[in-house]
């Protein structure tokens, strides 16, 4: 028979040590097949890996939206700066003022998100931790409770965080300023989904003014920075 396979958000399997498996899927897979590969962003290990396993492929390309003069995006980018010992209140502050439906507050190790999902409970939020140390029956429970409405805050990594879709997600928070821009558009791309409207909010130091430079010639769009 014929065989299709999707590839969606191919660069998470990557990340949390997939690239075998992956790569012995496709190796394994019948000649005669339809191979579908999808990415918001296209960085090279994902490009060899449709070089090498697609057959004479077509891009697509979506455009970017325009947006008529005077109205806003979709999703209000924002940033505040913030020495490190005040983030943590920062974001209470920020929690607070916002009244978000559920944030996704983005960490970049286990060690943070456990840290700051324990100081969020302590100020009264219902927060739930999100990352690669997790069973999946863990994240299964974490995601029901999630999807359930009992949640204000979900605080996660990069990976763990990689395709999740919650329609319920109304604000992304970055605690330090992503790695990377194909890192920030991921973590944004978690809200302002299927014409909703959404919200970031970044953190940064004094010193990560440059990182947020780079971010904004990258996306070709302006980040604000607010008091």
């Amino acid at each position: 028979g014929v065989a299709a396979i999707v590839l969606d958000e191919a660069d998470e399997m990557l990340d949390m040590g997939f690239a075998e498996e992956l790569e012995g899927i496709l190796d394994a897979a019948p000649a005669k097949r339809q191979t579908a590969l999808f990415s918001a962003t296209l960085p090279p290990r994902i490009a060899k890996i449709a070089e090498k396993h697609l057959d004479d492929p077509v891009t697509v390309l979506v455009a970017r939206e325009k947006t008529a003069s005077g109205t806003l995006p979709k999703v209000r980018q924002t940033a505040y700066v913030v020495s490190r010992a005040q983030k943590v209140p920062a974001l209470g502050l920020v929690l607070d003022l916002e009244t978000p439906t559920l944030a996704l507050v983005f960490c970049r190790t286990r060690h943070e998100v456990d840290s700051l999902g324990e100081s969020l409970s302590g100020r009264g939020y219902r927060v739930e931790a999100l990352h690669g140390g997790m069973t999946q029956d863990q994240r299964d429970k974490v995601m029901r409770r999630t999807r359930g409405g009992t949640v204000d805050v979900l605080v996660a990594t990069d990976v763990a965080a990689r395709g999740l879709d919650i329609a319920e997600i109304s604000h992304v928070v970055n605690f330090d300023v992503p790695q990377s821009p194909a890192d920030y558009i991921h973590r944004i791309g978690r809200t302002g989904r299927a014409g909703r409207e959404g919200v970031a909010i970044t953190f940064a130091e004094p010193r990560e003014h440059r990182q947020l430079r780079s971010i904004e010639q990258s996306t070709r769009q302006k980040i604000d920075i607010a008091q």
